[in-house]
């Protein structure tokens, strides 16, 4: 059997941070340490491997344009590595694995992987974490995408960040983690079920805002730029008062695509005059939305496509 030989894309985030002294973990500059000073670190693995580096930068800078050079070195390197892992800040990784689960049609492993301290820090979580990442994207039981943080392998679909410092920041919304990586040994609680939707890529993705509803709000922001969908963080299920719906329809009227959602991280929109977001938290359902809207799907597509997740 050959020795597996997993490619490590590197963008940079806490993972590859540094602190000015080993008690900081909180004042950091993120991205400051190359990857391969990570995998020099790291203790010998059961895989060759490899790194290309797409980006040095705190995660809060990620754009389309970054998910763009992922995919196509997923694309370009799928044929000649039996697995990825990506390193990335955790601020928005969540909608990185999203996107990235979204438009990846192979059968490799993508592990996204990060860490909550610095490198230099006590009790840094990133050398484990990225141990990890590198075990279970040599599993052959996962296709696609996945996040690997504090030994739980999560669901990029469900995933969020709940905590601002916590090394368990990490939670699977309306559900459980998909499993967990103890000791070099993958445990599989249950395997994601894939959609391949037939987006390919991020390179048109027209522009989506999001609206955060709170108690009091009268009216909506002013936008100097053509918006082509907009994603509401309603309350509770979804709701938004009616001075604001009376706005929505208008725009609705104007071909403006309205996604329906909720600002809790739990539960789902199933009902709303607009498109609901069933399962996905507003930044996700940004990322969808945009990709709908890219591939110019009507209002009925786009809420058969919602319904999905």
């Amino acid at each position: 059997m050959h020795n597996k030989k997993i490619l490590i894309l590197s963008t940079g985030g806490t993972i590859a941070g540094k602190g000015k002294d080993i008690l900081n973990s909180s004042k950091y500059k993120a991205g400051a340490i190359r990857a391969h000073a990570l995998i020099e670190a790291l203790p010998p693995m059961k895989a060759s491997l490899y790194i290309e580096e797409i980006a040095q930068i705190d995660s809060i800078e990620m754009n389309a344009s970054i998910w763009q050079q992922i995919l196509e070195s997923l694309l370009v390197n799928e044929k000649n590595f039996d697995g990825f892992v990506i390193t990335h800040g955790t601020d928005t990784m969540e909608e990185s694995s999203f996107a990235i689960d979204l438009l990846y049609q192979g059968e490799k492993p993508i592990i996204f992987v990060g860490a909550m301290r610095p490198s230099n820090a006590i009790g840094s979580d990133g050398i484990k974490n990225l141990c990890n990442a590198i075990t279970l994207a040599l599993s052959e039981k996962l296709q696609g995408v996945a996040v690997l943080m504090n030994d739980k392998i999560f669901n990029p679909k469900t995933i969020y960040k709940s905590h601002t410092y916590n090394l368990d920041t990490f939670k699977s919304r309306n559900g459980g983690e998909m499993g967990y990586v103890l000791d070099n040994e993958v445990r599989f609680f249950y395997l994601p079920q894939r959609h391949h939707l037939g987006f390919n890529h991020f390179q048109t993705m027209p522009q989506v805002e999001i609206v955060y509803i709170y108690a009091g709000i009268e009216d909506l922001p002013i936008w100097n730029y053509p918006i082509k969908g907009l994603v509401i963080a309603g309350c509770g299920a979804g709701n938004i008062p009616h001075i604001i719906k009376e706005k929505l329809r208008k725009l609705q009227a104007q071909g403006i695509q309205i996604i329906a959602c909720t600002r809790g991280n739990e539960g789902f929109v199933l009902e709303s005059e607009f498109i609901p977001s069933f399962g996905l938290n507003p930044a996700k359902a940004r990322i969808l939305l945009a990709l709908c809207l890219q591939s110019y799907k009507t209002k009925k597509e786009i809420k058969d496509i919602f319904s999905l997740f």
